[in-house]
């Protein structure tokens, strides 16, 4: 399989689907403004020439994937600095964070709905409210696992970093799974942490190919972010273009394999079937 391929195809099927862009747009310039209303500071980015990156996007997209220091509302940690509305453990906190996984969850849900779909039947609005909402809890437990390191962090550092190493990079594919496997939430997890398993080698050349992908976007990116708001606004675009695009292309090489793993174990049964030889039992 040639990943550059199967990236390049799916450009005309997020041409189809091109709204769905606006979200992570939205959501990044929304929270850039919040952040400098609240907290009285303009944010200006570091300058970089070249950033070489190794991964995936997240899904949404962010432009907070290629700039680092991009500020985040509800929380972020630098070095050995807390930033954000959330910066200790407590009730309140607790409770707000809750309530922004709530928002983001059924986003998340609704966003990779639409690029699962896009290219294979004609998606609307309101196919994002409906699938949005159809696994909708299945995400917001994907997205709770996703903040433990947060508040591991808070407790201590090396917990957090040791949680996100072990336990939460083997769930890249889980969200892949939730809108392609029609199963249960326990069988997305399992499809999909064996699907990185299985795939070891697959999923290293995509974290390759698309980290460089991007890296190269960020070429541009970086000095439209030094020019100010609009800079900013037009780099998360190109950010929430290219991101969609790539999801996109791991979604469909997932779909696909998947799908061929699928075949080949349905297959066994009409084997088993066909020949004379009574099974064996113990």
């Amino acid at each position: 399989m040639a990943i550059t391929e199967k990236l390049m195809e799916q450009f005309k099927a997020i041409h189809k689907v091109i709204w769905i862009i606006l979200l992570p747009v939205i959501l990044d310039i929304g929270e850039l403004s919040l952040f400098e209303r609240i907290f009285k500071c303009k944010y200006e980015p570091v300058a970089k020439l070249f950033n070489l990156k190794i991964g995936f996007i997240s899904a949404p997209p962010s432009i907070r994937y290629m700039l680092e220091d991009f500020p985040s509302l509800i929380y972020q940690y630098n070095s050995s600095a807390f930033r954000g509305v959330i910066n200790q453990i407590d009730l309140t906190n607790l409770l707000l964070l809750l309530s922004v996984l709530l928002v983001t969850s059924f986003l998340d849900s609704g966003y990779l709905a639409v690029i699962s779909q896009a290219g294979h039947k004609r998606v609307t609005f309101k196919d994002f409210l409906r699938d949005g909402n159809k696994s909708w809890f299945k995400f917001f437990i994907l997205s709770l696992l996703g903040v433990v390191p947060i508040l591991l962090v808070l407790i201590n550092k090396e917990l957090g970093y040791g949680y996100f190493g072990l336990v939460f990079l083997p769930l890249v594919y889980v969200k892949y799974s939730m809108v392609v496997d029609d199963v249960s939430l326990i069988d997305n997890f399992k499809l999909g942490i064996s699907f990185l398993f299985e795939n070891l080698r697959l999923t290293i050349k995509m974290a390759f190919s698309f980290g460089i992908c991007f890296s190269l976007v960020g070429i541009c990116i970086y000095p439209l972010a030094t020019l100010g708001f609009q800079g900013i606004v037009l780099g998360a675009i190109i950010t929430a273009y290219f991101g969609a695009v790539i999801n996109k292309a791991v979604l469909e090489i997932y779909r696909e394999i998947s799908g061929k793993r699928s075949e080949t174990i349905k297959s066994f049964p009409a084997d088993t079937e066909n020949t004379n030889e009574a099974p064996i039992r113990i």
